[in-house]
């Protein structure tokens, strides 16, 4: 279920039974000629999607326009950035917000450039400094050390950031930029928003293998990660 279709008593009744709170997370950047610019934050809204359908979970809306630092292209192909820090900023005000519905778990995911990359490592910080925040306006200073440090302690664990591709399912989803791996999973997730006749591998390096994709093949990696994500939440 999706969280911005939830009445406030289905709402509660998540929080009540545990479900844990998946926010997807991505960007706008070129993806090539043939892929929308949403592609990112397209594949880790489906897997979340499909991850909620198997576990229970609620499904928050996409956590979007995260920095690209244009590295693929300029605004005249689509891509669009934003800075770290302001970037940062607004996630860690959305996450907090989550926090304060009642979630016990919270996951985000994230396809663009991993937990690694400037998005990924913004959100890390701000589920960082949402634990600290939240254990002090709880237990004051020395929260840690103190008699509930235990109880407290959750805070830091509460937010999680996860890559949309897991250990479990690495050997069958290469990561890669607009080739083969991200075309396939497009054209299995959203065949409509694709046009692989305006693909030109040469125009850019990382197209190079983007002619290999398949929606069969796509199907294939999905699953594998949706089945790595599940397995991990369990």
């Amino acid at each position: 279920m999706r969280l911005e279709n939830a009445r406030p008593d289905q709402i509660y009744e998540a929080v009540a039974a545990g479900w844990p709170l998946l926010v997807p997370a991505g960007c706008i950047e070129c993806h090539g000629r043939h892929l929308p610019v949403g592609c990112d934050a397209i594949i880790a809204e489906e897997l979340a999607l499909a991850a909620a359908r198997e576990l229970p979970a609620l499904v928050a809306p996409i956590l979007h326009y995260g920095p690209t630092g244009f590295a693929v292209s300029g605004p005249d192909l689509g891509t669009m950035d934003m800075s770290v820090g302001v970037f940062g900023a607004h996630a860690q005000e959305v996450l907090a917000g989550l926090c304060r519905l009642g979630f016990a778990r919270i996951v985000v995911i994230i396809h663009h450039q991993g937990v690694d990359g400037p998005e990924g490592l913004a959100l890390r910080r701000a589920a960082a400094e949402i634990g600290t925040l939240r254990g002090l306006e709880r237990g004051g200073e020395g929260w840690w050390g103190g008699p509930r440090s235990r109880e407290l302690a959750v805070e830091f664990g509460r937010i999680t950031v996860l890559p949309s591709v897991l250990p479990a399912a690495a050997a069958s989803v290469r990561g890669d930029h607009a080739g083969a791996t991200e075309t396939s999973l497009m054209l299995h997730l959203r065949p409509e928003s694709c046009d692989l006749s305006r693909l030109d591998p040469g125009e850019f390096h990382y197209l190079k293998t983007a002619p290999a994709g398949s929606a069969e093949q796509g199907a294939v990696m999905f699953r594998a990660m949706v089945d790595a994500l599940v397995g991990h939440l369990r």
